[in-house]
C-alpha cells in the first residue's frame, strides 16, 4: 500500500498485474477504504468497534495473511490497518459490503469497497455520512442513470467506460449489453477507482506484510 500512485490511465493495468501475480486476489476478496473528512485517522479500535457494532470483538497483534486461520462465523478475521489519514481493511468474505456495516463505517467519512467471490458474485459500494449510497454490480453495471447518487462519487461518474451503453434506437442492433462487456476486467476497474478516488494504492508489498486484524461474530455484525 502506497500513496505514491502511478499515473491514472496506468492504474488498471497495474491492478490487473497485481492479480495475475497473485491470482488468489480475483478468486475472493474485499478491500474497504475510509477516509475522514475531518482528516483524523480512525484508532484501530474504533474501526473494529464500527465493523463489529454492538457486539463483542477481538483486536490481535499484526500477523501475516497465511498465519490466520479460514473465516469461521463465530470468529471472522478482518485485517485493518492504517495509510496516513485513512483505514484500510481487508477480508476474503463480503462484511464490508454490508449495508448496515458501510453505514457504521461512514459516520463522518467517506467510504469505498470492491468485493467479489468466486462465483464472481460482487458490489462495488460507496457510503458518506452514515449513509449507503452506491452499491454497483460491475457485471451488471446498468445505466448512469440507475444510480442517484452517482454524482456524489464523481471518479466512478468520470469513468466514461464502466457503465453500460444505453439500449440502440434501432430493435434490429443487439441490445445484450454484456456483448460488449465480455472482456471488461471490472475488478481491475472496481480497485483502480477506489485507488484514484483515496490516493491509497494496494501494493503486493502489503499484502506479504503483517497487519493487525479483528475477529468478529458474522451474523451479529450484519444486523
Amino acid at each position: 500500500m502506497n500513496t505514491e500512485q502511478p499515473p491514472p490511465a496506468d492504474l488498471r493495468e497495474y491492478y490487473r498485474r497485481l492479480m495475475n501475480s497473485r491470482q488468489w486476489l480475483g478468486v475472493s476478496m474485499c478491500w474497504t477504504v475510509v477516509v475522514p473528512e475531518d482528516g483524523r485517522a480512525l484508532t484501530l479500535d474504533q474501526a473494529a468497534a464500527r465493523l463489529a457494532g454492538n457486539t463483542p470483538y477481538r483486536l490481535h497483534e499484526p500477523a501475516s495473511f497465511e498465519a490466520v486461520g479460514p473465516p469461521e462465523r463465530d470468529a471472522y478475521p478482518v485485517f485493518v490497518d492504517r495509510c496516513g489519514p485513512t483505514t484500510v481493511l481487508f477480508e476474503w468474505d463480503s462484511l464490508g459490503t454490508e449495508p448496515v456495516v458501510l453505514r457504521r463505517l461512514s459516520e463522518g467519512a467517506h467510504v469505498y469497497s470492491a468485493w467479489w467471490d468466486v462465483n464472481a458474485n460482487n458490489q462495488l459500494s460507496f457510503a458518506a455520512g452514515g449513509e449507503h449510497l452506491l452499491a454497483i454490480d460491475g457485471m451488471f453495471p446498468g445505466q448512469r442513470e440507475h444510480h442517484a447518487h452517482l454524482a456524489r462519487w464523481p471518479g466512478l461518474q468520470a469513468m466514461t467506460d464502466f457503465f453500460a451503453e444505453p439500449p440502440p434506437e434501432d430493435p434490429d442492433e443487439d441490445e445484450n449489453d454484456l456483448d460488449g462487456r465480455a472482456y471488461y476486467d471490472w475488478k481491475a476497474a472496481f480497485l483502480a477507482v477506489i485507488d484514484h478516488t483515496t490516493g491509497v494504492w494496494l501494493t503486493g508489498e502489503w499484502l506479504e506484510q503483517p497487519h493487525p486484524y479483528v475477529t468478529v461474530r458474522m451474523p451479529d455484525a450484519t444486523h
